[in-house]
């Protein structure tokens, strides 16, 4: 585990020592910020459910920005060369910069924290379908970021990763809504299970069903494996 830790702290160094970082969750937390007290003070509603919502939409389209970078500058700036002769196997490239992508969403969620002190002041929350809406947050993040390496490893260019990313994840955002174009039941099924809104949605009301974990589970691990495959071609 020490070369993946290894590479866990020469990502977690290039975050923060670039605007990436810094950009990505002023904006997330400014955006969470402005949806929750919008919700609470204007419209009354002295709950999670809509900025959990309007989260998972924001991570879908910002954490495409987190993950744009991980392999595509290794390309482009020719450090990748001088990694691949590394005494370090693929997976754990693969898993160091995987993990440090995910303390940026892990950041990302414990900023939002803050929101839930007004919400206690002035609601009842319930405790445990807040606890589930953060739960189905990271899952659906892992996920993407998952996605968004992958992504990454295969051009040399970020902004072209960056835009293929948020393709596929506003793709599977909304693929639910085809069902109702279906008359096909099993492609009305199918739309809906892939569906990562729906899953999400289903964390977001206190439903923290295995089939929706595990669907974020297999869409990260699968991102991964296909990433660790990739850099094995590429050697």
């Amino acid at each position: 585990m020490s070369g993946v830790l290894a590479v866990y702290g020469k990502e977690i160094k290039l975050y923060f020592r670039s605007p990436i970082a810094y950009f990505v969750l002023a904006v997330f937390l400014l955006g969470t910020g402005y949806f929750f007290s919008y919700n609470l003070f204007v419209s009354g509603l002295a709950t999670m459910r809509e900025t959990f919502q309007n989260m998972g939409l924001l991570a879908v389209i910002l954490l495409p920005v987190v993950s744009m970078r991980l392999f595509a500058t290794e390309y482009s700036a020719g450090t990748y060369e001088l990694l691949a002769t590394l005494p370090l196997a693929p997976w754990q490239v693969v898993l160091g910069k995987y993990l440090g992508a995910l303390t940026m969403l892990v950041l990302m969620a414990f900023g939002t924290v803050l929101d839930l002190v007004p919400l206690y002041l002035f609601g009842a929350p319930e405790t445990s379908t807040i606890f589930s809406g953060y739960l189905g947050f990271l899952l659906l993040g892992s996920a993407c970021l998952a996605i968004g390496q992958l992504c990454s490893s295969l051009t040399e260019n970020q902004i072209v990763a960056a835009l293929v990313t948020v393709s596929i994840l506003l793709g599977f955002w909304f693929v639910g809504h085809l069902q109702s174009f279906q008359t096909v039941q099993f492609l009305r099924e199918l739309f809906l299970y892939v569906s990562f809104a729906w899953h999400f949605g289903e964390f977001i009301e206190g439903l923290a069903r295995f089939e929706s974990l595990a669907l974020f589970v297999l869409f990260a691990a699968g991102a991964l494996i296909l990433n660790v495959c990739a850099l094995e071609w590429r050697r």
